[in-house]
């Protein structure tokens, strides 16, 4: 048998709080072995000695058996200090009672009785405030007779819960009732009812409660209702498990309506398709949840101010390329507060990815763009986002080239260098400032190369001699014949972000430029110079830096040198005017070799 622990509380307050004898009658749902209410019976007919229940009670009892589908339960009533048994005219009431109430297998007979404050209680008896409830059942022994014996009652801590959640929530308990459950097969379910800000709860708890939880419904003012889901933190003390799972989904102060964020909160959006990218949950929270993303997002400055500007949140910047340099950059420039991403790579994460990427195991076999979409929403809230999971020349000429006349910079961090010649094209004749990021074998070294149109070489023309150098030095990396893309280097990841962190710093610089931030004059100093391509070692005595550096003391790795490129001017791409291709008239891919050999295989079967 289970009792509601606001019984216990009524029974402190009508019966043990009165001298002996005083009762009233237990009650609760029909065929569940649970006491959910106390209806008292001050009229009972009583003496220092004995209690016998009233007309009216029996009255009050049938109305509720009739209109809440509730059932008698037993009888209790108190009696003087010590005498905590029921009598042998108890007794007889008890088997009086089983035979009108032949429903019921079990008769109750809890005895109240005053004790002392700290006065050890039996295995079937529960403390009250100023006493203690000593549990009896009563069976049936024979015609007319009835068996008594103690009973173990376990108490369903409805009621404090209740309250320490309405407390939490700065709203009140409102009742107690007894609630039909379909899901549970239509049995009846002790509930309670918390109402904050508008915001009803129904807290609905089955036999395992509070090792189990609870279903809670959650209706807001003029919304519909909804089941929150709970997790249930078992780690934490019992009394506040219901507050605190409730608590981490329902964000105070209210009026509370639907929204979305981490556990806990914020909440930060009302899109659901953006919450589904950042893995955020249904939360009821007050607020506008907008609001909420922009102030996050302007808290990004409080460590840059006096070096960047909240332009920033203007800007947007197209990132082709979401490995271990792309992922980086684009997690950086969240951070810095940019305020919109375009982000491109056609494949799914790896385990290979962790090594040298913000990825982590939960990313595995999910779409790039969606991995790195979750982990810079969980930097910047409220950044505008536009995902591709497509390879560059997959995504067709008109919906590449509006990519980049969306962007204010194009970073090109691909594996493909097909790919990289078709950003620089389509960059440069949008007049889109770029930047191309680039390893050497083994990451000993790396090129961040800036393209400003008007103001710097095309990307082709910048690499033309750098390509030439390393094959004759064998720095070049591999390129795997069967997809035209450079194979993955063997390098740590603090070698690749050297090279990757250059390039963050000089792509914010560039989409500052005209800002007046201090930042904006990294970029300027080094186009002013003719110097937009950076090169940079992180092994001692890399390439061609020995020479450069001679004999000068203290040189060891992390050098740089910026170098001078120059244009061709017979380049498609930044040459003179006369020479220069629209992007469109260019093919996005050259054939591949596989196009050939099912050429020559069609040859051979046409006798050509």
């Amino acid at each position: 048998m289970r009792i509601l622990d606001a019984v216990l509380r009524a029974l402190e307050e009508e019966i043990a709080a009165h001298p002996p004898e005083r009762g009233g009658a237990l009650v609760g749902p029909r065929g569940v072995p649970l006491v959910t209410q106390l209806v008292p019976d001050p009229e009972g007919a009583a003496t220092a000695a004995s209690y016998r229940p009233s007309r009216a009670l029996d009255a009050r009892v049938k109305a509720l058996e009739r209109q809440d589908g509730l059932e008698l339960k037993g009888i209790v009533h108190s009696h003087p200090p010590l005498l905590d048994a029921p009598s042998a005219q108890d007794v007889a009431e008890l088997a009086e009672g089983l035979r009108l109430n032949g429903h019921l297998s079990t008769y109750l007979a809890p005895i109240v009785t005053r004790c002392e404050p700290g006065d050890r209680v039996a295995p079937h008896a529960l403390a009250l405030a100023a006493g203690k409830v000593s549990f009896f059942g009563a069976w049936r022994a024979g015609e007319g007779h009835a068996a008594v014996r103690p009973m173990r009652v376990a108490v369903v801590p409805l009621l404090r819960d209740a309250q320490r959640l309405a407390r939490a929530l700065g709203g009140e308990v409102a009742g107690l009732p007894v609630v039909d459950v379909a899901e549970a097969g239509d049995a009846a379910l002790p509930a309670a009812r918390v109402i904050a800000s508008g915001l009803e709860l129904l807290v609905v708890v089955g036999d395992g409660y509070p090792a189990l939880p609870p279903l809670v419904l959650a209706t807001p003012a003029g919304g519909e209702t909804e089941q929150l889901e709970l997790a249930w933190p078992l780690g934490v003390a019992e009394e506040d498990r219901l507050a605190a799972a409730v608590r981490a989904v329902v964000i105070p102060p209210g009026p509370y309506r639907g929204a979305f964020g981490p556990r806990g909160g914020p909440a930060l959006t009302a899109d659901r398709e953006r919450a589904r990218l950042a893995g955020w949950g249904r939360l009821l929270a007050g607020g506008d949840p907008t609001a909420e993303a922009e102030r996050l997002r302007g808290a990004l400055f409080a460590r840059s101010a006096g070096l960047v500007s909240d332009s920033l949140r203007q800007r947007t910047v197209l990132v082709a390329g979401c490995g271990s340099v792309g992922s980086y950059l684009a997690e950086e420039l969240a951070r810095s507060g940019v305020g919109a991403l375009a982000l491109v790579d056609p494949e799914p994460v790896e385990g290979e990815n962790l090594s040298r990427s913000g990825y982590e195991i939960g990313d595995l076999g999910r779409p790039k763009v969606e991995a790195l979409a979750r982990r810079v929403l969980a930097v910047q809230p409220a950044i505008r986002l536009a995902l591709h999971p497509s390879t560059v020349d997959a995504l067709g000429s008109p919906a590449l080239d509006a990519l980049v006349r969306a962007a204010d910079l194009v970073l090109a961090a691909t594996d493909d260098p097909a790919a990289q010649r078709l950003l620089d094209r389509f960059a440069y004749a949008r007049a889109r400032p770029a930047l191309f990021v680039g390893l050497y074998a083994g990451a000993q070294g790396g090129e961040v190369v800036m393209t400003v149109p008007g103001r710097t070489p095309c990307y082709l023309c910048a690499t033309r001699t750098r390509g030439a150098l390393a094959r004759e030095s064998g720095g070049a990396r591999e390129v795997d014949y069967g997809t035209a893309r450079l194979r993955g280097e063997l390098a740590i990841g603090a070698d690749v972000h050297h090279v990757a962190s250059a390039a963050a710093k000089l792509g914010l610089s560039l989409l500052l430029a005209g800002s007046g931030a201090p930042l904006a004059a990294l970029a300027e100093s080094a186009l002013a110079d003719g110097t937009p391509y950076l090169t940079t070692s992180t092994v001692p005595g890399y390439w061609f830096y020995p020479q450069v550096f001679g004999d000068t003391p203290g040189q060891h790795a992390y050098q740089s040198v910026w170098l001078t490129p120059a244009s061709r001017a017979e380049c498609p791409v930044c040459g003179d005017p006369s020479y220069r291709v629209d992007p469109f008239e260019v093919p996005l891919r050259a054939p591949r070799a596989s196009a050939f050999a099912d050429v020559l295989r069609e040859g051979d079967r046409n006798g050509d």
